[in-house]
């Protein structure tokens, strides 16, 4: 194969907004696969759920994304946008966009990080279809199409199957249990954390004797309740939170205890500098399906620094709650003393062990087991059997 596999993933969200998953795995991806791929991070429409454009600009929209990337410079040209994309209007513009730009004879593999793209993604016009299975797929996500019949039709089409949770897993093979149903769990960038912890000057927050416990995030999962009512118990010790705020929280955040600082959402490359300066994480979810499903980035971003956690119940954080990594707490009592035993004591022998499995958890191994799968299943190939 003369030309170079292409492949396009279909993400959940748009490439500047914040550093997850997505945003991610495309960078390890370029920055280590691009002698035999080319890579295309394919925007999730922002106005999707809310406006459907008329067809007519859309389908010009799909038609030029792609023919106009050599127009673009070499860092940008990997991400492809348009607008919103109506449920009547399928697959054809996409089909012609890919076949101008790729010709037929190319190999082109999807990479589907959201069912909203199910109806545009054809077996006809990939030869690989893989479903990067990150959430709990829920009725609430939009309003144009049937979510949970759009994820399952994607489970039936894809070639591999990647979760991020064993819920999610489990959810996978009740539906096709005679597919590959691959575990590839979120990571992090250790070695990004440890080099850039001290090298942004935090202005928004002024230090002082006081200890400092802190969440970094969005909020839409976060139990606000129960993040008041422990600072409203640990009066000596300042709770810091980073992250945009929903609309429901921003109005809370109005009436918040005094020790509690809504830092805002910060820059990936200032992260580390405020993950530093915690005393303590925090993971405090509340309770639900979605929760449950989750592998939070942010946990293996906390082990970067090797800052202790306290969480709550979540089934992917609970493997490493012994106590000394990670302190689990079912109840708001368990988590103000979870927070008050890891700042009274915290060993550096669990700091390092922390520090251990983000270094393990790396988002190159996350990203080189993805493309091992699929290297082997274009070959014809079994996936591999192992998880991480």
């Amino acid at each position: 194969m003369s030309e170079k596999t292409a492949v396009l993933y279909f993400s959940c969200i748009p490439y500047n907004f914040l550093d997850q998953r997505p945003q991610q795995l495309l960078r390890e991806w370029r920055a280590n696969f691009l002698d035999s791929y080319a890579f295309y991070y394919v925007e999730y429409p922002a106005v999707a759920r809310f406006v459907a454009r008329r067809s007519r600009r859309l389908k010009q929209s799909l038609e030029t994304a792609l023919l106009n990337q050599h127009n673009q410079n070499a860092e940008d040209a990997f991400v492809l946008t348009w607008p919103g994309v109506p449920r009547f209007f399928r697959g054809s513009a996409l089909r012609r966009t890919l076949s101008h730009r790729f010709g037929k004879t190319q190999t082109k593999v999807a990479i589907v990080a959201s069912p909203f793209w199910e109806p545009f993604v054809s077996k006809d016009d990939f030869d690989l279809v893989c479903y990067d299975y990150l959430d709990a797929v829920e009725l609430t996500v939009s309003d144009f199409y049937p979510v949970q019949e759009q994820h399952k039709k994607l489970l039936e089409k894809s070639d591999i199957i990647f979760v991020t949770a064993q819920n999610l897993r489990e959810d996978a093979l009740s539906i096709v249990d005679e597919k590959d149903v691959l575990m590839v769990s979120n990571g992090t960038d250790a070695e990004f954390f440890e080099m850039n912890k001290n090298s942004y000057e935090i202005t928004d927050y002024t230090r002082t004797d006081k200890k400092r416990v802190g969440y970094m995030g969005t909020y839409e999962r976060v139990d606000m309740d129960l993040l008041y009512a422990a600072a409203q118990e640990l009066t000596e010790v300042d709770f810091l939170l980073i992250g945009p705020l929903d609309r429901q929280n921003q109005r809370r955040a109005h009436h918040k205890p005094e020790n509690v600082f809504i830092l805002g959402t910060k820059k990936y490359g200032q992260l580390p500098a405020y993950v530093q300066i915690f005393d303590v994480a925090l993971i405090p979810f509340k309770p639900s399906i979605i929760a449950d499903s989750s592998n939070p980035v942010k946990l293996y971003d906390y082990f970067s620094l090797g800052k202790p956690v306290v969480a709550t119940g979540l089934r992917e954080v609970k493997k490493f709650g012994d106590g000394h990594l990670l302190k689990v707490a079912e109840t708001q009592d368990e988590f103000v003393n979870g927070i008050h035993a890891f700042l009274k004591y915290d060993a550096k022998a669990w700091q390092e062990s922390r520090r251990q499995i983000a270094r393990q958890n790396s988002w190159l191994s996350k990203a080189t087991v993805i493309m091992t799968n699929i290297e082997r299943k274009l070959a014809g190939q079994s996936c591999a059997t192992e998880s991480t």
